[in-house]
């Protein structure tokens, strides 16, 4: 191994050390915070006992009978008091029959009665604001939880997503000289979903410039796997050595359509949807639908779409996405408005499909005459701090649509209606269908929509066929 080598491999290590190191002071922050954040009820007989003993000491220290209750007769008074908290406790609050059953001895029972119910509003919004603040901070941890697998991603742990990485003999390195290729570093991967991806740092020889899909067809020949040019790739294999990517090329290419309309009361739609084109070979439809409608709606389906862009397009996994923007929903004061998230990825490569969804509305594939819903029970984002999602993955082929609706679309029988909504209608094209299951759930509302309604489809074709 030559110096520069060695000085590089060495390079490698510490930043992987490095990293190693960081991403292991994320999970062991993350462990530390979520001990703190365990649950509080706040409805615990001490408690109780103590808020009763200031409010009684506030309350009967001006009676005449103060010294008869808590003197001479205390036993009966305190067996009266702890009969009371327990029924407190029990039903977690004041019982209705308060000044009938409990504390007939007392003389000031309606103004103790009274007293103790703003004591236990207190306590209730005490418990509230301090289960607010767990939930905040387990948002937290669970935020350091995937800054520490991201983190341990870069520092080469690579299987932990279902990669594998292969190094590629010295015969390849040859035959790739022999056309007039230099290259090193050279590593193929596969993705968790089998996809392969080649990876290397490469110039040409004899000052000669070769454009990188030239190089793919060598490539691909060599390797035997049919490859492109990565996107982000340059264009052109010069006489400097630089970087490239190679993808396997796509079986299936994806055709679009969206229809979309706002509630009948509403100038803005509360859903907001986008398409990504990642590099990967996958494409990633996104779907949010705001509760209520209008604007309000509207922003806050749109932020957690921007946000889910955001987190793909940085690498992040679809699931890592979700939880992150729930912290976020769930870190938030000002409003208590959710969201649903609702992410359809199509793996190009292999025609498979992943489904994830988080309060969402079916989603549908359909064959011909025949129709399969992915159906939901979970609840939006931002609810609860600890955000809980459906997946499934499913094989698609060739002439498949994928049917994405929101609420306004779908309600109890979204399968059937979809079905009797295209029945008869023999047009290939993504955007007609769209339009036509628009069209008949308009028809159904008397054309004044009680929910914003949105339809993505997305068709998969062979590539090059017709």
């Amino acid at each position: 191994m030559g110096r520069n080598h060695v000085v590089e491999w060495k390079m490698q290590n510490e930043v992987k050390r490095r990293l190693s190191g960081i991403a292991g002071a994320f999970e062991r922050l993350s462990g530390t915070i979520s001990g703190f954040a365990a649950p509080w009820t706040g409805m615990e007989q001490g408690q109780l006992e103590q808020m009763f003993g200031e409010i009684s000491m506030s309350v009967c220290s001006g009676c005449r009978e103060c010294e008869r209750c808590w003197e001479r007769e205390k036993e009966t008074s305190s067996a009266e008091t702890k009969r009371l908290l327990a029924a407190v406790q029990e039903m977690g609050g004041m019982p209705e029959t308060a000044e009938k059953e409990y504390l007939s001895y007392c003389t000031k029972r309606k103004e103790l009665v009274g007293e103790l119910q703003r004591g236990l509003l207190q306590l209730r919004q005490g418990i509230v604001w301090r289960n607010r603040i767990n939930e905040s901070r387990e948002a937290v941890a669970d935020q350091l939880t995937e800054m520490a697998r991201i983190v341990g991603e870069f520092a080469g742990n690579l299987e932990q997503d279902g990669n594998k990485v292969w190094e590629l003999p010295r015969s390849v390195y040859t035959k790739l000289w022999l056309k007039q290729i230099c290259a090193k570093k050279m590593l193929l991967l596969e993705r968790g979903d089998g996809s392969m991806e080649l990876h290397l740092s490469a110039r040409c020889r004899k000052g000669r410039c070769m454009t990188t899909r030239e190089a793919a067809m060598i490539l691909s020949y060599i390797i035997g796997q049919r490859l492109v040019p990565g996107e982000m790739s340059r264009h052109v294999i010069g006489k400097e050595y630089s970087d490239y990517v190679f993808r396997e090329d796509a079986n299936f290419e994806v055709v679009t359509g969206v229809a979309r309309a706002a509630r009948a009361d509403s100038r803005v739609s509360g859903d907001n949807f986008s398409f990504l084109y990642p590099e990967s070979g996958e494409v990633i439809m996104l779907l949010s639908d705001g509760m209520g409608s209008g604007e309000a709606a509207c922003r806050e389906s749109e932020r957690v779409i921007e946000l889910l862009e955001q987190f793909l397009e940085a690498g992040f996994k679809e699931e890592a996405a979700m939880r992150l923007i729930n912290s976020m929903l769930v870190l938030r004061t000002e409003n208590t408005m959710f969201s649903t998230m609702d992410i359809t990825v199509l793996h190009l490569a292999t025609g498979m499909c992943d489904f994830m969804k988080a309060g969402a509305a079916a989603t549908f594939i359909l064959r011909g005459d025949w129709m399969e819903s992915i159906s939901s029970t979970t609840l939006p984002a931002g609810m609860l701090s600890c955000v809980s999602y459906d997946t499934k993955q499913k094989k698609l082929y060739e002439g498949d649509y994928v049917i994405m609706v929101s609420d306004g679309i779908a309600e109890s029988d979204g399968e059937h209606f979809i079905a009797d909504a295209l029945r008869g209608a023999e047009n290939e094209n993504p955007q007609q269908i769209a339009g036509a299951i628009l069209e008949a759930a308009m028809q159904r509302e008397n054309y004044r929509p009680k929910d914003d309604m949105t339809v993505l489809v997305a068709g998969l074709f062979r590539r090059g066929g017709n």
